[in-house]
């Protein structure tokens, strides 16, 4: 009889311990929130190149706008079955913020990215260039 109760007990406790390894998985899979993530990134780059309150705040608009177009464009080819124009597509969407953003930046400033962004590549499989 205790050698049962010992036994329940240690599966309980198995599967109490995949329960919480699950659960903490889940969590470290999301996505960041954009606004969150343009936001963190504008304060990185304004404190990096010297941006003033209002290049922050554009830079800030850009990358939200630019992070909701590159979402959008993945949802439409992972629907469309076309995973191979998505390195593509996440290419020229990088591009059209990297022009916008050269717009933004000072002639002082834009050196100064182009070397954070040697020296901080893009994490995982998710691309994005400058967040």
């Amino acid at each position: 009889m205790k050698m049962k109760r010992k036994l329940i007990l240690l599966c309980l406790l198995l599967f109490v311990g995949v329960m919480y390894a699950e659960a903490q998985r889940g969590q470290r899979g999301q996505r960041p929130d954009p606004k969150e993530q343009a936001n963190n990134t504008a304060d990185t780059w304004q404190e990096e190149f010297g941006l003033s309150d209002e290049q922050r705040t554009k830079v800030y608009d850009l990358l939200l706008e630019t992070s909701e177009q590159r979402m959008e464009k993945m949802q439409e080819l992972r629907a469309s079955g076309d995973r191979e124009g998505m390195r593509d597509a996440i290419m020229e969407i990088q591009e059209e913020m990297e022009e916008k953003l050269k717009k933004i930046l000072t002639d002082t400033q834009w050196p100064l990215y182009e070397k954070w962004k040697k020296e901080n590549p893009p994490r995982g499989r998710r691309g994005g260039g400058g967040q």
